[in-house]
């Protein structure tokens, strides 16, 4: 038996994962989806649901042929297809369902081929084979490790610093113009579909609008399908001119989420009595040329638009959304240092923290720990782990204190406040991989 979310093996009558601390008891999903320890396509196994909409589920999985965990999503419109064992089956005796679930899932298989040309487009989920089983369509990608752009939001406060949310912005336009120039649209761009890698520096977009778009060209009505606030009101209509403004729209509607907290008016609504507040006038630190950045990609009038996500940067940079600073030279370090913590992979990416042997550093995210950890990551204890080095062991002293657990490279975790011998040169993990530091004694 394996942990339905880090796959480690459970030992028998276990239901709590002693790595990540999953619980199997305590999961709960929904009846449409498949159950735990699926085998798919005679390679994958499938383990906890990681989200769930109107057009698909998306599972964690284990690649059991490559020892990886990817991310499956499994193609199933709820609105028109129901789960019977394994099998994904259109509603018995509507017609008019069987023939939409057939369209779309022949739709969103074309679709899914076409975006095989950004598997080394930076900031794109890659994507890595599509399969059918089940009656139904499956795309296998890779498993991000972080949270939406929604949820990271409201894990901050329920809004971003203005410098930190044009950033995320910019990179997602530059992904998008990649996109844009294979002719084709993601038409769904919203903060669920933008995600933060652990770390917080790096975003990818997800969930292009392969299955959304299958039942737009049905008969359903496309009102249902849009997410208000975000949707230009070309994506309304069938007939609508959509093209890369459609896009631009979409983008400056979430960065107005992302600074101010609040959805945008819908555009119908905008159409009949425009009311929407200039980000300027809010009492948020933005100044009135970065309000008319955003003004301008969210106008109703696509002719009137922001055309590209080129244009759409250009006015962003130039009207003060990211930050334009000179690169300092790192300081100089202290004279030949004995012991070395560097934090390699994590929101301070690059710091250190020099010790001599026989002095101890805390990490955590105490500001009386060090420079490590932000004292904003709440999945970091407040003091994590102490760390010594031995001389004449020539060994680190590492004591995990901590809720989530400090782990070596190989997955073990390390026993609660019980000193352990790390040989120089290891990787530790904080939290899992949350944030990862390595020892060095030179």
């Amino acid at each position: 038996m394996y942990c339905p979310n880090c796959f480690s093996v459970l030992q028998p009558g276990v239901t709590r994962c002693s790595h990540c601390s999953f619980d199997t008891r305590e999961y709960a999903h929904s009846t449409d989806a498949l159950p735990l320890y699926t085998s798919l396509n005679d390679q994958y196994m499938i383990g906890r649901v990681l989200g769930q909409g109107g057009f698909g589920i998306t599972y964690k999985a284990l690649d059991t042929f490559k020892n990886r965990v990817v991310a499956i999503k499994e193609y199933m419109p709820s609105n028109y297809a129901q789960r019977t064992g394994c099998q994904v089956v259109p509603i018995p005796g509507d017609t008019k369902a069987a023939r939409i679930f057939e369209r779309g899932k022949i739709s969103y298989i074309d679709e899914i081929k076409t975006l095989y040309q950004f598997e080394n487009v930076q900031g794109i989920v890659q994507i890595f084979t599509h399969f059918q089983e089940n009656n139904t369509a499956y795309l296998v990608m890779e498993y991000l490790d972080g949270c939406n752009l929604k949820a990271y939001v409201k894990s901050h406060g329920g809004r971003l610093d203005p410098a930190l949310a044009g950033n995320y912005i910019v990179k997602a336009a530059r992904a998008l113009q990649q996109v844009h120039a294979g002719h084709i649209l993601h038409r769904d761009i919203s903060p669920e579909n933008i995600y933060i890698l652990f770390g917080g520096t790096e975003i990818k977009l997800i969930d292009f609008g392969a299955a959304r778009k299958c039942v737009e060209d049905s008969e359903q009505e496309n009102s249902v399908l849009l997410k208000p606030g975000f949707a230009p009101p070309e994506q309304y209509s069938k007939k609508g001119n959509q093209n890369t403004w459609t896009d631009v729209y979409a983008l400056a509607a979430t960065l107005y989420y992302i600074v101010s907290g609040k959805v945008p008016q819908d555009s119908l609504s905008r159409m009949q009595a425009d009311q929407l507040q200039p980000l300027d006038q809010m009492g948020l630190p933005i100044s009135a040329s970065m309000a008319q950045a955003v003004r301008h990609a969210l106008e109703i009038d696509y002719a009137k638009r922001t055309q590209t996500c080129t244009q759409f940067i250009d006015e962003l940079v130039c009207g003060g959304w990211t930050e334009r600073t000179i690169p300092q030279p790192p300081p100089n370090p202290p004279a030949l240092p004995t012991c070395i913590v560097t934090c390699v992979a994590g929101t301070n990416v690059g710091q250190r923290v020099w010790f001599k042997p026989g002095e101890t550093v805390s990490v955590g995210r105490l500001a009386a720990c060090n420079a490590l950890v932000p004292s904003t990551d709440m999945i970091i204890s407040k003091r994590h782990c102490l760390i010594t080095y031995n001389a004449q062991k020539q060994r680190f002293i590492v004591t995990d204190v901590s809720t989530n657990g400090t782990y070596m490279q190989n997955g073990k975790r390390l026993r609660y406040n019980q000193p352990e011998q790390i040989v120089p040169g290891s990787i530790l993990y904080l939290a899992r991989e949350h944030i990862i530091i390595q020892l060095v004694a030179t």
